[in-house]
C-alpha cells in the first residue's frame, strides 16, 4: 500500500503534483504539522504491559514544559489550520495540576477547525479535575481502560487500581450528566491484545449501556524488542510501513525537543528544538525531509522504523444506539444505570457514586 503523503520538493512540476493529488490521491507534506502533541510534564505513573515507558526510568531526562514555552507553541500553532492539538505525549497528561488552565489557553485561540484530545487513564481524574476539564473546553477525552474485571486490568496496566479508576470514570459520567455537558466527549479506549480479548463482549455491553464508545487498537510494538517478546498479539505482526506520523503530526518534548514518532520512548530521533526559531522551522528542516525521502523511499534500515510493526488487524470500535446521530443534533446519549462491576468479589463502593448506579 503506498503511503498517502509525497513531498511536493521533489515533483518535477505542476503536471505531477497533479497526477500524485488527483489521480493518485496522495496528499502534500504540509508546510505545518496538522496534529500536533506536547508533552507539558514528562512521566506516567502507569506499567502497561504494551508499553516500554516503564524500561525508560532513570535512562532519559525527566521535567515540566516552562507555561512561556508552551504558549509560543499554541500561538504558533493557531496561525495555522491545525486538526488537533493534545497536550499530552508518552505521559500520564492528569499528572501537571495545570494542564486545564493550558487547554483553556488553547480553547480561546483555536480555529473553529481545531479539536483538543487527551489520553488518560484516570488515575487523577477526581471530580475536581472533571468539573476543570468540562470549564476547559476540552473537545475529547479518552480515557485508557484495559479490560473490564480487575485481573485483567491490573494485568494489562500494571500498578493501577482498577476499583479506584473505574469509580473515577463513572463519576465523571455521572458529572457530565448532571451538568449536562456535551463536551469532552469521553470514550473508552484500548489495546487488542490476548489480555483483554476474551473480555470483548462484557467490555462492549459496559460502556455501551453508559452511551459511551469504546475505541479498540490494533496492538504496535512501539519500536521495541522488549514489548514484542512478550508476545501479546492475537493475530500475526507486520511491519507499519504505511506509516503516516512524519507527515503530518508534530511531537514536543517538555524541553522543546521534536522527536520523530510518539514511540521514540528514548529519544534517539531528535528532528530540532522549537526554541531556536519555532515549530515551522524545525518542521521544514533538512533532517526532517531527509528522513521523510528515506521512509517513502522504503530506506528504513538502521532507523526508529525499521522496528515498527503493527498487529495485522484493523482499528475497530462499539459504539451505543443512535450514536452518531445523537452527536450531530447536540444530544446526550441515552444511558441506562447499572450498578457497578463486581469482579473476584471486589465491589466498587457504591456510595462515593451516584445513586442512579444502584439498581432500583
Amino acid at each position: 500500500m503506498p503511503n498517502p503523503y509525497f513531498l511536493p520538493q521533489d515533483c518535477t512540476g505542476n503536471t505531477q503534483v497533479f497526477f500524485r493529488r488527483y489521480l493518485r490521491r496522495q496528499h502534500p507534506v504540509p508546510d505545518f504539522p496538522r496534529i500536533i502533541q506536547i508533552q507539558t510534564q514528562s512521566g506516567c505513573n502507569a506499567d502497561c504491559q504494551f508499553c516500554p515507558n516503564h524500561s525508560t526510568r532513570g535512562k532519559i531526562s525527566m521535567g515540566r514544559m516552562d507555561e512561556e514555552m508552551f504558549h509560543r507553541i499554541i500561538d504558533e500553532a493557531v496561525k495555522h489550520p491545525v486538526r488537533r492539538i493534545s497536550p499530552y505525549l508518552m505521559n500520564e497528561p492528569l499528572a501537571d495540576d495545570r494542564l486545564p488552565d493550558l487547554i483553556r489557553y488553547i480553547t480561546d485561540r483555536k480555529h473553529i477547525i481545531t479539536h483538543t484530545k487527551i489520553n488518560t487513564n484516570a488515575a487523577f481524574l477526581t471530580e475536581s479535575m472533571g468539573e476543570r476539564l468540562i470549564e476547559s473546553g476540552l473537545d475529547r477525552l479518552h480515557v485508557s481502560f484495559h479490560g473490564i474485571h480487575r485481573k485483567t486490568y491490573e494485568a494489562s496496566m500494571g500498578k493501577l487500581s482498577w476499583k479506584k479508576n473505574l469509580t473515577n470514570v463513572n463519576r465523571f459520567i455521572e458529572l457530565q450528566r448532571r451538568l449536562k455537558a456535551i463536551r469532552p466527549r469521553l470514550k473508552i479506549t484500548m489495546v487488542h491484545t490476548k489480555t483483554i480479548d476474551r473480555e470483548l463482549p462484557e467490555i462492549r455491553e459496559y460502556w455501551n449501556s453508559r452511551g459511551i464508545a469504546v475505541n479498540i487498537h490494533a496492538l504496535e510494538n512501539r519500536s521495541n524488542k522488549k514489548v514484542e517478546d512478550k508476545a501479546l498479539n492475537i493475530h500475526s505482526m507486520r511491519p507499519l510501513s504505511d506509516c503516516d506520523r512524519l507527515m503530518k503530526q508534530a511531537y514536543i518534548l517538555w524541553n522543546g525537543d521534536c522527536v520523530l514518532c510518539c514511540v521514540d520512548w528514548f529519544r534517539t530521533t531528535v528532528m530540532g528544538s522549537i526554541n531556536e526559531k519555532g515549530l515551522q522551522s524545525v518542521w521544514q528542516n533538512d533532517k526532517y525531509l531527509k528522513f521523510r525521502r528515506r521512509f517513502l523511499a522504503g530506506q528504513v534500515e538502521g532507523t526508529l522504523c525499521e522496528r515498527c510493526k503493527v498487529q495485522n488487524e484493523i482499528d475497530f470500535s462499539f459504539k451505543p444506539r443512535f450514536y452518531l446521530i445523537n452527536r450531530l443534533i447536540g444530544k446526550q446519549q441515552h444511558y441506562a444505570p447499572q450498578p457497578a462491576l463486581v469482579s473476584d468479589s471486589e465491589q466498587i463502593n457504591s456510595a462515593s457514586l451516584s445513586p442512579t448506579h444502584r439498581k432500583k
